[in-house]
């Protein structure tokens, strides 16, 4: 059954932190068949959430979230940001690959995997233009699917972008994805649709789709 009331909010200091284990299986759930090939299932991409999610202004950080959360429980998250923002957190957190070595949390072979491997994955991306808000991660826990979490999380990054002057909120989203007719229920055209014919070939990737909405 939807939960009578559905309200969005930032997190603060101590929910980020106890909140910090649940993200990367909400991050995977987005596009399984992308981070599964990206990251690999040996827990890279856990290791580098719970990384990125303590420290602004990287890809997939606390600061960046938004979320949904009844009774003390984390039941969804929307993670977003300015367009541009895209490409410079991207970057901030490949900066941090010495430190994430130093300390033991990844090796060089692992990072210098995902590189060759995120490197391939980024041609299925459309280029995120300076004025939109980029949505890059909505997702609910499986226990709280169903509640409409989504619909709150988008509706509220909708409001808040807008009120931020962007023109678009704009997201990418693998075509096979049942997300898509969610997303279109809510406003959004699929603007382009991308494919890799290696990655479709060898890996199983279905095209991707960057699909916007005006503001």
């Amino acid at each position: 059954m939807p939960i009578a009331t559905v309200q969005t909010e930032t997190l603060s200091e101590g929910e980020a932190k106890r909140f910090a284990p649940l993200i990367a299986q909400l991050v995977r759930a987005t596009g399984p068949v992308s981070y599964d090939y990206q990251f690999g299932t040996n827990g890279l991409l856990e290791r580098l959430v719970a990384a990125s999610w303590a420290r602004p202004e990287t890809l997939f950080c606390a600061a960046c979230t938004t979320a949904v959360i009844e009774d003390g429980d984390l039941l969804g998250i929307e993670l977003g940001f300015a367009g541009p923002n895209f490409y410079t957190f991207k970057a901030n957190l490949a900066a941090m690959a010495p430190e994430l070595m130093a300390r033991g949390e990844a090796s060089y072979d692992e990072l210098a995997g995902l590189m060759v491997r995120a490197g391939k994955a980024s041609y299925l991306n459309a280029h995120v233009p300076d004025d939109v808000y980029y949505l890059h991660a909505l997702a609910a826990l499986p226990q709280h699917r169903g509640k409409g979490l989504g619909k709150a999380l988008l509706q509220a990054a909708m409001v808040r972008a807008r009120a931020q002057g962007f023109r678009e909120l704009q997201l990418d989203v693998l075509s096979d994805n049942p997300a898509v007719s969610f997303y279109q229920a809510m406003g959004l055209s699929i603007l382009a649709e991308l494919r890799s014919p290696e990655l479709s070939r060898d890996h199983g990737f279905p095209s991707e789709y960057r699909m916007s909405v005006s503001l």
